[in-house]
């Protein structure tokens, strides 16, 4: 079976294909393609598993185009990740198998998540980086087209626009970190420049270089500081886009690809120190935004930005396990929680949570594992977030600054307040709105169910990946770390609770108090207000300067060599009609005239040639007897 660990991905590619050519006589029942084409490629991961976990790699390469090589790669990083996003895709794809219930477009919805599939399963498996781009833009198509599924709504639209736009930066910067590394070594290859790095072919400034606009990329992507805006808007898209770019893929892609490119980037310190601090401010900042959010999906959408921030630190600290750690839960707890949202939101009818409330009594099922996914982000232990959290803050302080290992010891405080924030207002209380709620279908439920035991218990799991990836186990060194990040997730649950759970605080009368601070994090920071200023300013009248140079002068060079050719043209005629034609035209006139006057001498009668030929011969003898006197 190892050996054919390429179709994995073919399989969603299947399904898609079959989902075009038959879907639109399928109904509604088009959805339960992906669910088969993803589900396919699940039991082939977990088929190939256990030859890895043994030890086994699997490597197949072949030419593309212009002898440049490409190919698959199966070894323990990929066959993690295949595990963990084909099941979370799957569980999706079954979620929105109810939740896209009586939606229009039903067969482009499905098919766009099985290419969205597609792509973040090819991603895994490449072999080389140029192959990994094709994959990775793929992946930002799918993203602009499923934000903006219902593109007749403006704020789709724009949101769309707005992801595929920012996220076109960092593939920019990233692509231009590949042909650094191409134009240097030669080679697309993972491997190959692995091992030419090693070997010192490469120059550090050069290396560096690299590393940094690849990273340039993954801000893109993963959405960090200051390419992040794209992520809080995408969630105008239906929840399943949301738990799919935030849990499954898109965002997971710049983790991965830092995690595959690896064994270079920690020999870059400069990339590392960058990579740290643009996660802490990412991860510190996202928080704060979170606590003033007043929309369900977007307290999320700032919790993701502010996790992802946690493993790019834990990976610019040297804790590639402790990133990847988090990384897998944090794919089952925030994938949870969106599909929890959307059942609340299912239920309820509104997405702001000041207009909810009361709703564990409506959704137990819901509430239930929303309460566990939400104790797992906070790092309540055992919860499966509290573990690689832990881990994160111990590879920080073990080899960050100290100022961006207590950043995130902040921070866990905020992500515990926010998070029970969102959840007291949503399922605590009394309803503040006239709604009446109901429990989602059983296959939405069943989603949440399944999920809702991977953020309990995936923490466990932390030696045994940690042996799978690396074959040592974790090291616990004191714990001082773990005392302060349980003692700040409590805090953080228990003010959470006395302002929105026993009303002992005043969210209001804080608000009002800190009324500048409130709306600056109700803005974002003014970040979009300074980019939308920017875009007008610059970007238009950079546009309406080239709009002016393009009539202007461009045309106006065009337009004066236009008139000159005609000019020229014009006296071209002249001379060919006058000089050219007359030349030609008086030669014949002349021919024709002697000839005119020749055919006259042919009068046709015998005495007037007689008489020409005499006359000639009587010339001649003159001449001759002249010549000889």
């Amino acid at each position: 079976m190892l050996e054919y660990f390429w179709i994995i991905p073919l399989a969603v590619l299947a399904t898609s294909v079959i989902t075009l050519i038959i879907g639109k006589h399928m109904g509604e029942k088009v959805a339960w393609l992906g669910v088969l084409g993803t589900a396919t490629s699940l039991l082939l991961s977990l088929a190939v598993l256990p030859e890895v976990i043994q030890g086994a790699v699997k490597e197949i390469r072949f030419t593309w185009f212009l002898n440049i090589e490409s190919g698959f790669v199966l070894d323990q990083l990929s066959a993690l990740m295949l595990v963990v996003v084909s099941l979370l895709c799957t569980l999706i794809i079954l979620y929105a198998s109810a939740y896209m219930h009586g939606e229009k477009g039903q067969l482009r919805f499905f098919y766009f998540l099985q290419i969205f599939s597609f792509s973040m399963l090819g991603l895994v498996i490449s072999d080389n980086l140029l192959q990994a781009f094709v994959f990775w833009e793929l992946m930002g198509l799918c993203s602009y087209l499923l934000i903006g599924f219902w593109f007749a709504k403006p704020s789709a639209a724009a949101a769309a626009k707005k992801a595929f736009l920012t996220t076109r930066i960092g593939d920019v910067l990233m692509l231009i970190g590949i042909l650094i590394l191409y134009t240097r070594l030669d080679t697309f290859s993972y491997r190959e420049i692995f091992q030419a790095v090693n070997s010192g072919l490469m120059a550090e400034p050069w290396l560096t270089m690299a590393t940094l606009f690849i990273f340039g990329g993954v801000v893109g992507k993963s959405a960090q500081f200051p390419l992040h805006v794209w992520l809080p808007d995408a969630m105008e898209g239906p929840t399943p886009v949301s738990a799919l770019i935030h849990a499954a893929a898109m965002v997971k892609a710049g983790i991965f690809l830092v995690a595959r490119l690896y064994p270079i980037y920690q020999l870059v310190p400069l990339t590392l120190e960058t990579m740290a601090v643009i996660g802490a401010v990412t991860a510190f900042g996202a928080a704060l935004m979170a606590i003033v959010a007043k929309e369900f999906k977007q307290i999320l959408a700032f919790s993701t930005l502010s996790q992802l921030g946690y493993m790019v630190v834990a990976l610019g600290s040297l804790g590639y396990v402790a990133g990847l750690f988090h990384l897998v839960n944090h794919a089952f707890f925030k994938a949870l929680l969106f599909l929890g949202a959307g059942s609340a939101i299912h239920g309820v009818g509104t997405n702001n949570v000041w207009e909810m409330g009361g709703l564990f009594k409506y959704q137990k099922i819901t509430g239930f594992t929303m309460l566990l996914a939400t104790l797992s982000i906070a790092g309540i232990p055992p919860f499966s977030g509290f573990w690689s959290k832990d881990e994160v803050l111990a590879a920080v302080h073990h080899h960050a600054s100290p100022w961006i290992f207590w950043t995130l010891v902040i921070t866990s405080f905020l992500t515990a307040f926010y998070m029970f924030r969102m959840y007291f207002l949503v399922f605590t209380g009394k309803p503040r709105s006239d709604y009446h709620a109901h429990e989602s279908p059983w296959p939405m439920l069943a989603a949440l169910v399944v999920l809702g035991f991977f953020a309990v218990f995936s923490g466990f799991a932390g030696n045994a990946l940690s042996i799978f990836l690396t074959g040592k186990e974790i090291a616990h060194e004191g714990s001082f770390v773990v005392i302060l990040s349980i003692i700040m997730a409590s805090a953080g649950v228990l003010l959470s609770a006395m302002v929105y759970y026993w009303n002992k605080i005043s969210p209001q009368k804080v608000a009002e108090s800190l009324k500048p601070i409130y709306t600056m994090l109700g803005r974002r920071y003014y970040i979009d207000d300074l980019y939308n200023a920017f875009c007008r300013v610059v970007v238009v009248s950079l546009a309406r300067f080239s709009d002016w140079t393009d009539r202007k002068v461009i045309d106006g060079v065009l337009h004066v060599s236009r008139d000159l050719v005609l000019l020229l043209s014009g006296v071209s005629r002249t001379l060919d009609l006058n000089v050219v034609d007359g030349a030609v035209n008086g030669v014949a006139a002349a021919a024709d005239g002697l000839g005119s006057r020749a055919r006259k001498l042919n009068t046709g009668r015998i005495q007037d040639y007689l008489v020409v030929v005499v006359l000639g011969l009587a010339s001649l003898i003159l001449l001759v007897m002249g010549g000889i006197l």
